[in-house]
């Protein structure tokens, strides 16, 4: 049996927490459908709802291989931070697959079938799912597919330091480019980091998650970890996610997004660029 844990992190989105794990028991119902158990999961949950949180109760998940745990920090600790505030407390060295994700999100019924069948190897550190944006009515991923050189990633930083230049981009630049076209499955940088799937091979050789920055760039610092280990980001579009998006971060103030945003970029450039490339 396959051991998966998912770290989830909620804020003001408890609708869709609840179909985001009622979809993650199908898919393991549909995984299990067999004469013996193949996958379980463990389902771990930051609340970093401020103000009026919500108890969570998920339900009833009958005699499926699924355990759940609540994390009530109340207080927003940021994407990863939350992440990182759990993973102090569970070993994931026991899991064949971490998740890691929002939660407004639905998984295809056949997400972890999918997910056993693909032939994860020992160089593979992250495999980056389809994710369908629902509102954009594309794929998501490959988020990125080349390193970004120091110029760009100075660049964007200096867009975030003035957010007049971000909105002037985002009305002009930005509206003219074209999305990407759909891409074979295959080696990329970086996957889109509403969901991304580690495999027991990347905390084995990069850790656990420790990021200390509130929001952005998660995607950049977990291919940048790859990268230093020697570990590869694999594009897997036969394993699907289908993404409501920007429940939380869509209603950010336009100032703060920015200053996330350019502090993300501050730490990446500090610590992975200030370096003799590897």
């Amino acid at each position: 049996m396959k051991r998966i844990a998912i770290f989830c992190v909620n804020y003001n989105s408890y609708r869709e927490l609840t179909g985001y794990f009622q979809s993650l028991l199908s898919a393991v119902s549909k995984a299990n459908a067999g004469q013996e158990a193949v996958v379980s999961l463990d389902v771990f949950v930051a609340d970093n709802t401020e103000e009026n949180p919500q108890e969570i109760a998920l339900g009833d998940t009958g005699t499926l291989p699924i355990t759940c745990r609540i994390f009530p920090f109340h207080r927003n600790l940021g994407y990863f931070g939350a992440v990182g505030e759990m993973m102090k407390e569970v070993d994931v060295s026991v899991y064949d697959y971490v998740l890691i994700s929002n939660v407004d999100l639905t998984v295809a019924d056949d997400f972890f079938v999918k997910l056993l069948d693909y032939p994860c190897d020992a160089t593979t550190g992250e495999i980056a799912p389809q994710i369908y944006s629902q509102g954009e009515m594309r794929d998501k991923n490959p988020k990125i597919l080349h390193r970004y050189s120091l110029r760009k990633l100075k660049i964007l930083k200096l867009l975030y330091h003035y957010p007049i230049l971000e909105t002037l981009y985002t009305r002009t630049f930005y509206r003219r480019k074209k999305y990407h076209q759909p891409h074979p499955a295959g080696q990329i940088y970086a996957g889109h980091g509403s969901l991304v799937i580690l495999t027991k091979k990347y905390f084995e050789l990069c850790g656990k998650i420790d990021y200390p920055v509130f929001l952005f760039c998660e995607e950049i610092y977990l291919a940048e970890q790859c990268l230093k280990a020697g570990l590869s980001v694999e594009y897997v579009p036969d394993i699907k996610v289908m993404d409501a998006e920007h429940v939380s971060t869509g209603c950010m103030r336009h100032g703060f997004y920015c200053r996330c945003n350019y502090e993300a970029m501050r730490y990446i450039i500090d610590r992975f660029y200030k370096m003799p490339d590897y």
